[in-house]
């Protein structure tokens, strides 16, 4: 029998070969395990849970990066995964439901405390913080038992591994250098690079801004008055909060929760504008004199108007006071005769109800004073989480709980104003009373059992909210079409009160059809962007949803 023998030559070749392909074999084997896998799923969790749009080379590039320092510094990777990754699973319902680290998140930090703060953390969907908790196990069944072998030497991998990275995060400022002419590494797309950045970034324009704010409070108004002449004895302003003008009855909305404001004689604004998405900023934009910069003149606000022509002024608050520092509309309530706010200090520190504030209301319109009276109140509304408002009591079942409970908030609010409308007309005064929200919700997990409605600026509802005006002698109920904004809301309120100052010229008649200038809002960043251009989120029943009527 003949046995084919290979050549000596050819017969190393193949054993060459061989291994050749049993070492690539091996390092592919060794690539592609159970090690990287949780590694590469923690560089996407990470990622997606900052609130920036997610790409899938960003996960990819800190991956690489993850993969680097794991195989040179042990000690280095497991510090930097492990911040990570609480980082990351913090904030993951944050950047679920707001976005990514913004002037007004990093606003509202400061403004809150921890009353809010754990009120806050309740309207999050249980599933967000199985989420955070994955995020947590993943990082730590990483590093106590997968550990990475570490391998100083530098080699090809470590080089294939650094030029992904670096080419990864070389393409985000490749393109504003492109786009804009301008080359800086600091514009790299890496979410943890980013939220580092961002928060550093903000948190110093939001301490320039307080400091601001607080150099303005201590400043005396600079108010000319030319003429003050009221049509009333009494002025009421009620500031709403978080109340879309879709989910009242009286402006269009799909239920019947607003008897009061329904039926009620006087002017409804059916396209009236919140100044911005957020309370300090729409109020801040609404309730004081904008500067030529863009800038609230916090010591020229409404109440210091007032004074300065001669009523006898009073702020009534179901907010908090003092966050981290005094808020922005803190500051104009203090300039008040009269101020009261029934939670001292604590945004969330007490269970009080807008209705408590009528309490102060006989007080007021007693007191003994020829002057012309404003009377300022301002209410928790439908503030987020909506069933801490209403006790998880709600008249309409829509979607869910949370939703019910928004509806039946609208109604408690209606029914605040129609209880402050009986003061009224029983004090026998000659008042005018006026109510608007600082601005509106959008919804999250549309769809889902997980629906809940959250401070956005993303669409038009969340600047879209209602505004109402009632009158003692009004006979009728008056409809406005015309777009109105706040943020003509000082020359409104200087035409409505009888107040004319050199500072504050109107442009039209806010109280007719009269066409307005183009309408703008501000968002989070804050930058002004056109409301016509924003996309719709509408109030949409789910056709799955049981529908039933009670009263929890």
């Amino acid at each position: 029998m003949y046995i084919f023998t290979p050549h000596p030559e050819n017969q190393m070749n193949f054993i060459n070969l061989t291994i050749r392909q049993a070492v690539t074999y091996s390092r592919i084997q060794e690539f592609l395990n159970w090690n990287t896998g949780i590694l590469f799923l923690l560089a996407f969790l990470i990622n997606i849970s900052l609130g920036y749009e997610l790409r899938v080379l960003d996960a990819v590039g800190f991956f690489c990066f993850l993969c680097l320092l794991e195989r040179l510094s042990w000690r280095a990777f497991k510090c930097i995964l492990i911040t990570s990754s609480l980082v990351a699973a913090c904030y993951f319902p944050f950047g679920r439901t707001y976005g990514a680290p913004n002037f007004n998140s990093i606003l509202s930090l400061y403004s809150s405390n921890p009353g809010e703060a754990g009120e806050i953390l309740r309207v999050f969907p249980l599933w967000y913080y199985l989420i955070s908790l994955g995020i947590v196990g993943f990082s730590l069944l990483k590093v106590l038992k997968c550990p990475g072998r570490v391998f100083p030497r530098w080699s090809g991998h470590h080089s294939s591994l650094l030029t992904v990275f670096l080419a990864i995060a070389l393409v985000a400022p490749l393109n504003v250098f492109y786009t804009e002419g301008s080359f800086s590494l600091l514009n790299a797309s890496y979410p943890v690079f980013r939220f580092v950045k961002d928060i550093t970034l903000i948190n110093m324009t939001v301490n320039n801004e307080h400091q601001r704010m607080q150099d303005l409070a201590t400043l005396q108004d600079n108010w000319h008055i030319v003429a003050v002449k009221p049509a009333h004895q009494v002025y009421v302003v009620v500031i709403g909060e978080s109340a879309r003008r879709d989910a009242l009855g009286a402006f269009g909305g799909q239920w019947d929760n607003t008897p009061f404001v329904s039926h009620a004689n006087g002017v409804l604004f059916q396209n009236y504008l919140s100044a911005a998405s957020s309370t300090q900023q729409s109020l801040g934009l609404s309730l004081t004199l904008v500067g030529k910069d863009e800038q609230p003149q916090y010591q020229n606000n409404i109440v210091t108007l007032a004074k300065r022509a001669g009523f006898h002024t009073y702020w009534f608050s179901n907010q908090g006071q003092l966050g981290h520092y005094d808020t922005a509309i803190a500051s104009i309530a203090k300039r008040a005769d009269n101020v009261h706010f029934l939670k001292s200090g604590n945004f969330f520190s007490q269970n009080t109800q807008d209705m408590d504030l009528l309490k102060f209301t006989n007080d007021a319109l007693n007191e003994n004073s020829d002057a012309p009276k404003l009377i300022v109140y301002h209410l928790i509304g439908s503030h987020p989480k909506a069933c801490e408002r209403t006790h998880h009591q709600y008249s309409t079942f829509v979607d869910n709980e949370e939703v019910s409970c928004y509806l039946y908030s609208i109604t408690q609010t209606d029914n605040f104003l129609a209880s402050l409308h009986q003061q009224l007309q029983s004090s026998g005064k000659n008042f005018s009373m006026m109510y608007f929200a600082d601005h509106g919700l959008s919804f999250k997990e549309r769809g889902s059992q997980s629906e809940y409605l959250s401070h956005n600026d993303q669409f038009q509802q969340n600047y879209q909210v209602p505004m109402f005006i009632t009158s003692s002698g009004d006979t009728r109920q008056r409809v406005i079409k015309a777009v109105r904004s706040a943020n003509d809301f000082m020359s409104f309120f200087a035409e409505w009160s009888g107040i004319r100052s050199r500072e504050v010229v109107p442009k039209y008649h806010f109280i007719s059809e009269q066409p307005a200038p183009s309408s703008y809002v501000t968002n989070f960043t804050p930058k002004r962007v056109d409301h016509d251009k924003l996309p719709q989120d509408p109030f949409v029943i789910r056709s799955n949803a049981p529908s039933r009527t009670v009263l929890r």
